[in-house]
């Protein structure tokens, strides 16, 4: 069993130090990159500060030199953005507006540009909450466009959509779950055509789909409201169901290697029932008389996820609750090595890098520890001046042309997404893009 990303080596050097490809990169949340920043502030180790019209949640992408985010405008969520960043210098190279096909009141209690995009050497696909994916080059011409909610009926939720697509080398996945038909969806990426669809009946969730390798042919794992599912890649076939996972509706499964993390809270809607910890666990993909399933590595005693996806790092598995503990577990056994509280909750998923795991709390606190089963931490660079209120954000006079919001933002800070490549880290806020490093010459 092969990593993920050995099914997109061919078109996006996979997991290479130069890209970020899609939501948690390739899906595991490591990357390859060197020398990453390790210690900035507000007033140093920051590379530039750009403003992002509209409203996101999404994280960055990243291809060579240039840096992929989404975002909406309008009270309605009328308008679907799509930007590109220059890598070096911060400078916008170019902004999308596309048409939203379903429209919703945009306020803080609903999605808003959620769902990452993904890139690759040939182009960019953005998906959003209006139902619409929009395919464009890297220059922002137009490659193709499909509205799923026209083809498949209107979404369903209170609180929006916010499932991130995953890619293989010909193939762009798109899971839908909300409260009307839910599905997974397998588009190809040079047409917009659909491959396969396979009906859902799971409901509503805002987890994404991440794809796993066996010998050679994607599966498809999709942790969602109450069970963990694989898919055969090419042709969408349901190949095993794991039943009885309870508060698995934000975070979502996690690849490394053979191994698959799974990340849940309390439900919300039973708080008295099994134990939350218990839909904390690891998964091994095996295949028995010749058909692929899973077996259950271990459930976790104590450990929690809430808004972030399980990491799987040198060892160890690492999931983050609500009030921002983070839980360091032993991969293989599960045995808890120890449990220790960050400078906040992180909505953003942790990222590994060489000796350097990298938590970005909410309120734009981030802290570095050192990888292994002793808690070590090596670093907490604040993003802002005061990280607790965003309002004091230090955009550099040359950028200020940050657009005055549609939204009555109250309230902290918000880090939503980050990302990964040679000598810099992307953070991503609901309306503001920072590029962490050294400036290059």
């Amino acid at each position: 069993m092969l990593l993920a990303f050995c099914l997109l080596a061919t078109i996006t050097t996979a997991n290479a130090s130069d890209t970020w490809t899609g939501f948690r990169g390739t899906g595991s949340n490591i990357s390859s990159a060197r020398d990453l920043p390790l210690k900035w502030s507000a007033d140093q180790g920051i590379r530039w500060i750009q403003a992002v019209p509209g409203y996101g949640q999404s994280s960055p992408v990243i291809w060579k030199n240039q840096v992929f985010v989404t975002s909406i405008a309008g009270p309605q969520q009328e308008t679907c953005l799509l930007h590109s960043y220059d890598l070096t210098s911060g400078k916008l190279n170019w902004t999308k507006e596309f048409k939203a096909s379903q429209t919703k009141k945009s306020t803080s209690m609903v999605s808003r540009a959620a769902p990452t995009p993904a890139v690759d050497g040939q182009g960019i696909y953005a998906f959003y909450e209006s139902g619409d994916v929009f395919a464009c080059w890297h220059d922002g011409s137009p490659l193709w466009h499909r509205s799923l909610v026209k083809d498949y009926g209107a979404f369903v939720s209170n609180h929006g959509i916010g499932n991130s697509v995953a890619q293989t080398a010909d193939q762009l996945f798109v899971l839908t779950a909300h409260d009307g038909p839910s599905y997974l969806l397998a588009l190809n990426k040079k047409t917009g055509e659909t491959n396969w669809k396979t009906d859902r009946e799971e409901g509503v969730a805002w987890t994404s789909p991440v794809v796993a390798d066996r010998k050679g042919t994607p599966e498809i794992i999709v942790s969602a409201r109450g069970t963990v599912k694989g898919y055969q890649g090419l042709t969408g076939k349901l190949l095993w169901t794991m039943s009885g996972i309870s508060g698995n509706t934000i975070p979502s499964a996690s690849i490394f290697e053979d191994y698959v993390l799974i990340g849940a809270s309390t439900d919300r809607r039973n708080p008295g029932g099994a134990n939350a910890s218990d839909s904390n666990c690891c998964l091994r993909l095996v295949t028995k008389d010749g058909k692929p399933g899973y077996e259950v590595l271990w459930k976790a005693e104590k450990a929690v996820s809430y808004y972030c996806t399980p990491l799987a790092y040198e060892g160890c598995a690492y999931f983050v609750n609500k009030v921002g503990v983070v839980f360091c577990l032993d991969l293989k056994t599960g045995k808890q090595n120890y449990a220790q509280r960050l400078s906040g909750p992180c909505w953003s998923s942790p990222l590994a890098a060489g000796d350097q795991i990298y938590f970005f709390t909410k309120k734009g606190i981030t802290d570095v520890i050192a990888p292994g089963p002793d808690f070590k931490l090596i670093a907490s660079n604040p993003l802002l001046a005061d990280s607790a209120d965003a309002e004091k954000s230090k955009t550099a006079p040359e950028q200020q042309d940050k657009p005055k919001s549609e939204y009555a933002e109250a309230g902290p800070i918000a880090v939503y997404g980050t990302a990964a490549v040679d000598q810099a880290l992307l953070i991503r806020t609901g309306t503001e893009l920072f590029c962490i490093g050294r400036p290059e010459k």
